[in-house]
């Protein structure tokens, strides 16, 4: 199956949607195993331990149709 290539920031802004509303930042990070993984920053840390599980559920859906750029 071929993936679609898509820059970091395009994948940052799709898990960010997917997520929905909140105060934290995605970045896109390569990983050797997946492709690309998320990572979720934010001030507040059940928030970002929320994100982080939903970010990995919604990481696991796109890998399988996107891959990161170079």
């Amino acid at each position: 199956m071929h993936k679609q290539k898509k820059p970091a920031a395009e994948l940052e802004e799709i898990v960010k949607q997917r997520i929905g509303a909140g105060d934290f930042k995605v970045t896109v990070h390569r990983n050797p195993e997946t492709g690309w993984h998320a990572t979720i920053y934010g001030r507040q840390p059940a928030e970002v331990h929320r994100c982080q599980i939903m970010a990995e559920t919604v990481v696991a859906e796109l890998c399988q149709h996107y891959d990161l750029a170079d």
